[in-house]
């Protein structure tokens, strides 16, 4: 266990917080399995959330198992264009310009802005598509900037 712990505070931060957060997301829904179990007293009612807690607990434990034993992969590139859904402007997909080429990755959180470095962390399973020169990735483990976009000097300001 001590072995598990010193690799898991060697890992990256973006991976460790994903960990962190499968784990304490799973353990936060034994709790309310056991609340909700104690309140209704029918177990019927309870077992959506202990399966979402064998699943969280399950996700997180095969994650922190691949990335001890170095399962992964780190790509760093610049965002070149961020494309947006319709009429509310929702991220959906981020090109990320690296050595290996052109990547598209799905975006499920804030967008990164465009110019900025990022990491993308990949299972060493993870499947790639590639298209017309684009590798295209569905899933990842992990995506967080690594610096922020550089200002250019020469631009003029507006007031």
């Amino acid at each position: 266990m001590n072995l598990v712990w010193t690799r898991f505070k060697e890992l990256p931060i973006p991976l460790q917080k994903q960990i962190l957060q499968r784990i304490g997301l799973g353990v936060a829904m034994l709790a309310l399995f056991g609340v909700i179990w104690a309140a209704t007293g029918t177990l019927g009612l309870a077992i959506p959330g202990l399966a979402l807690t064998g699943y969280l607990l399950g996700s997180g434990g095969l994650l922190i198992h691949r990335c001890v034993r170095g399962e992964y992969l780190c790509m760093t590139g610049t965002v070149k264009e961020v494309s947006t859904s319709g009429l509310l402007k929702k991220p959906k997909y981020l090109l990320i310009d690296t050595e290996q080429g052109l990547i598209q990755v799905p975006v499920y959180r804030k967008p990164l802005p465009t110019g900025s470095t990022v990491a993308l962390y990949l299972a060493a399973s993870t499947p790639v598509y590639e298209e017309d020169g684009l590798f295209k990735i569905y899933s990842y483990l992990a995506l967080a900037l690594a610096a922020p976009p550089k200002k250019n000097i020469d631009e003029t300001w507006k007031l």
